[in-house]
C-alpha cells in the first residue's frame, strides 16, 4: 500500500480507469495499457498472472477504456468495442459465459461511450441508442427482465448522452437533460424515493442533469447551475450530508 501518490508514468497519458483491483489507462499515442489483478483475464494479456507493473494491451487506436470489478472494455478510434475478463454473467457480451484473457471485439462500430459496473456493462451507440448486457438480477440492465444477458441488448432506442454504472445499479442522463435510474435499490441507490429495485429506467430527474457516477451502493448527479445531489448507501458518510443515514432524497 502507498498513502502518498507515486507516479506510475511520467508523461503522454491521455486516460485512465480504475477497476475491482486493476488499472487501465491509454496513452496520447492510442496504446492501452493495464495492470493489477488479473485471475480472470481482466487485464486482457493474454496471461492469468497479476501484474505490478503495466503492460501493454493494445499498441495503438484506442480511444476510451472502462474498467468493471473483473472485466474491462475498451473502444478503438473505428468505433469498434472489445472487452474481455471475466464473463461468467455474461459481461463481456461475446455470446458465450466463458472468461477471455485477451480483448474480443462485441460491436464492430458506431459505439462513443461505454461504462463497466460490477458484472454489467452499458455501451452507448453514436445514434444515442443505450445497450447493456451482464448480470441482471437486480435488474440493472433495465430491459424489463432479471436474466443474465450474454450479448447486448437495447436498453433505449435513441437520446442518450452518458451512462455509468454502479455494483448493480445503472444511470443514465437524456439529451434532454433528464436522469433515469434502474436496478438495484436496497440502500436507495436509484432515488426514486422507494427501496424496490426496478428493472426497467425510472425518471428520478426531469432536466438540468450534466453528469452522473455511482459508487456501490450511492450515486451523485450534477446540475446544470453547478448544484452536487446525492443519494442511496451513506453507513460511511459516503453522501456528505452531515449524517449517516441511508435513503432516498
Amino acid at each position: 500500500d502507498s498513502n502518498t501518490p507515486v507516479q506510475i508514468m511520467s508523461s503522454g497519458v491521455s486516460a485512465v480507469s480504475l477497476g475491482g483491483a486493476h488499472t487501465c489507462a491509454v496513452k496520447q499515442d492510442g496504446s492501452l495499457w493495464c495492470w493489477g489483478r488479473n485471475y480472470e483475464g481482466q487485464l486482457g494479456d493474454g496471461t492469468g498472472g497479476s501484474k505490478n507493473t503495466p503492460v501493454q494491451i493494445m499498441s495503438s487506436g484506442v480511444s476510451a477504456v472502462s474498467l468493471g470489478g473483473s472485466h474491462s472494455c475498451a473502444i478503438k478510434e473505428d468505433g469498434s468495442l472489445w472487452c474481455w475478463g471475466r464473463n461468467w454473467e455474461g459481461q463481456i457480451g461475446d455470446g458465450t459465459y466463458s472468461d477471455s484473457n485477451t480483448p474480443v471485439q462485441v460491436m464492430s462500430s458506431g459505439v462513443s461511450a461505454v461504462s463497466l459496473g460490477g458484472y454489467h456493462t452499458c455501451a452507448i451507440k453514436e445514434d444515442g441508442s443505450l445497450w447493456c448486457w451482464g448480470y441482471n438480477e437486480y435488474g440493472q440492465l433495465g430491459d424489463g427482465t432479471n436474466t443474465d444477458k450474454n450479448t447486448p441488448v437495447q436498453i433505449m432506442p435513441s437520446g442518450v448522452s452518458a451512462v455509468a454504472l454502479g455494483d448493480e445499479h445503472s444511470c443514465a442522463i437524456k439529451e434532454d437533460g433528464s436522469l433515469w435510474c434502474w436496478g438495484r435499490n436496497s440502500e436507495g441507490q436509484l432515488g426514486d424515493g422507494t427501496y424496490s429495485d426496478s428493472n426497467t429506467p425510472v425518471q428520478i430527474m426531469s432536466s438540468g442533469v450534466v453528469a452522473v457516477s455511482l459508487g456501490g451502493y450511492h450515486t451523485c448527479a450534477i446540475k446544470e447551475d453547478g448544484s452536487l445531489w446525492c443519494w442511496g448507501a451513506n453507513w460511511s458518510g459516503q453522501l456528505g450530508d452531515g449524517t449517516y443515514s441511508s435513503g432516498s432524497s
